[in-house]
């Protein structure tokens, strides 16, 4: 332990005033190393007799002519010297040193030295600690490299057996009284409040404000309701925030950021009825609807369903792309809820509204086929709007199934509006209408009280089938109508193949039946 020499003076009294027996062990003196050998450094501190240190307790090998402080170990001589200690002057210094600093006061300063089985080595100012675990608070997580200088409580100190008891989380504890105590004599809810930003999570960020954690949450950060916080905010940013609310009880702060600025929905009531025509950027697209931000904090919602008159269902994102300037119609304010609903289509007329001035019922036109489908197919009557020829209105024939043999995408066709549902925006057509059924032939061919001779082809319970002479349709002669006479069974009087003569009583066209009747023939015979 060298010692500066420039105040020689002192020095000088110092010597002069020492006799071997007026030292002292456990004594601190500053000596002059007068000789160095292989082993040892002697020092004389101007007694008679000099004292010798070990070389092993210097950091830096000495020279003749340093002046260093030692401590006496003992007043016995070990072959005609006293023995000095450097480290042991050292630690006594540092240990008077240590008793100074916390005069009036039970806070130190340390340094994290090294981890044991159960706590931590605290070196303060070259006194060793002990810091138990249970007491270290946040130095757990701190790196114990010797450059770790935090601040510490004393909880004990015994200075006969010269050991300190440290505790970090008393200290934390106190500090935290004083921050709390500061923040509620200085601030209320409302205030601006200057903090830090120190971590992102789901829920929003928290925010150191002078040595406490507090909450913005999501919810606080922007009047707009989508946004990217880290837009917003970067961690380590310093800026000002407004304090919402202090529960110190459960040790919650929240914070707020939109609250710097107005609310804008305070005005949305007043600047935007339903009906106007209004500009926005989309901020969020999604396949059901979009976000259109028509100022500042201020978003409404335009659904899928509300962007084309013409067709029911939509993807914005295969119309529009995220930062598009488009305009739309306010449909509705909900300040209360904070819901403003767009609408694009009703920029337009309603084209359905004027549908049936345009496709009446039965006209007939002529358009493309759009698109083939198993049950039909689709033909683009104008832009957007379609009608459906459903595959049992194409052709008269029952059995027709294939329809790609007969139609192809693109080709122009003829047909017939046969009805038109504006609620559901569909509208039906058919082919096969253009022409008469087969059985309206048949109504026409064979009037009611017509003769006609057949085979009888089939025999039921409740009649038998006739198939009429030079054609392919059968007539049903109900079993009433068999003969003028009541029976029970018609196979009693005829059987399959039997030729027949019969009167036509009618035809029902959409149930596809025609009705014969032999006991009229009988009576008109």
């Amino acid at each position: 332990m060298e010692v500066d020499r420039n105040d020689s003076q002192l020095y000088m009294d110092h010597v002069s005033n020492l006799s071997n027996d007026s030292i002292q062990p456990k004594t601190i003196y500053t000596g002059e190393i007068v000789t160095v050998d292989n082993d040892f450094a002697y020092v004389n501190i101007g007694t008679k007799t000099d004292g010798r240190v070990s070389l092993e307790e210097f950091e830096n090998a000495p020279k003749v002519g340093d002046m260093v402080e030692v401590m006496l170990m003992n007043k016995r001589l070990l072959d005609g010297m006293y023995v000095f200690s450097i480290k042991a002057a050292k630690k006594e210094k540092s240990w008077q040193q240590f008793l100074k600093a916390i005069e009036g006061s039970n806070i130190i300063q340390g340094t994290v030295k090294q981890k044991s089985k159960n706590g931590f080595v605290v070196d303060c100012n070259g006194v060793q600690a002990f810091l138990p675990l249970t007491l270290a608070a946040d130095v757990k997580g701190k790196s114990q490299n010797g450059h770790s200088t935090v601040y510490f409580k004393i909880k004990t100190i015994d200075r006969k057996k010269r050991s300190v008891l440290l505790s970090r989380k008393d200290f934390l504890d106190e500090e935290q009284k004083k921050i709390w105590d500061n923040l509620e004599a200085n601030y209320k809810p409302g205030d601006v409040i200057r903090g830090k930003v120190t971590k992102f999570v789901d829920f929003g960020a928290f925010v150191d404000i002078g040595g406490i954690e507090a909450l913005l949450h999501r919810n606080d950060i922007s009047w707009r309701k989508v946004f990217k916080k880290k837009k917003i905010l970067k961690i380590g940013e310093e800026r000002d925030f407004v304090l919402l609310a202090i529960n110190r009880a459960e040790g919650k702060i929240a914070l707020g950021l939109k609250q710097l600025v107005p609310d804008p929905w305070l005005s949305v009531p007043e600047k935007y009825q339903p009906g106007n025509t209004i500009e926005g950027k989309i901020v969020t697209i999604t396949n059901f609807g979009m976000f259109i931000e028509i100022e500042p904090g201020v978003e409404g919602y335009c659904s899928a369903s509300d962007i084309s008159w013409a067709k029911r269902t939509v993807n914005p994102k295969e119309l529009y792309k995220k930062g598009d300037r488009i305009q739309s119609v306010v449909l509705s304010v909900d300040d209360e809820n904070r819901k403003l609903l767009l609408g694009i289509k009703q920029l337009q007329p309603n084209p359905w509204e004027t549908i049936e001035e345009r496709f009446p019922v039965k006209s007939i036109h002529t358009r493309p086929i759009k698109k083939i489908v198993n049950f039909g197919m689709f033909v683009e009557l104008e832009p957007d709007i379609d009608g459906l020829i459903h595959i049992s209105d194409i052709s008269w024939d029952e059995n027709f199934k294939d329809i790609q043999s007969q139609y192809k995408e693109g080709q122009e066709i003829q047909f017939i509006i046969l009805e038109i549902n504006k609620e559901e925006q569909k509208i039906a057509c058919g082919i096969k209408q253009l022409t008469k059924s087969p059985w309206e032939v048949i109504a026409e061919k064979y009037p009611p009280r017509t003769i006609v001779s057949g085979i009888v082809t089939g025999i039921v319970p409740f009649g038998m089938f006739v198939k009429i002479d030079g054609d392919t349709v059968e007539g049903l002669v109900h079993i009433s109508e068999v003969s003028r006479k009541k029976i029970e069974s018609v196979d009693t009087i005829y059987k399959v193949g039997d030729k027949v003569n019969a009167v036509v009583l009618g035809v029902d066209v959409d149930k596809k039946r025609l009705s014969l009747s032999i006991k009229h023939y009988e009576i008109m015979s």
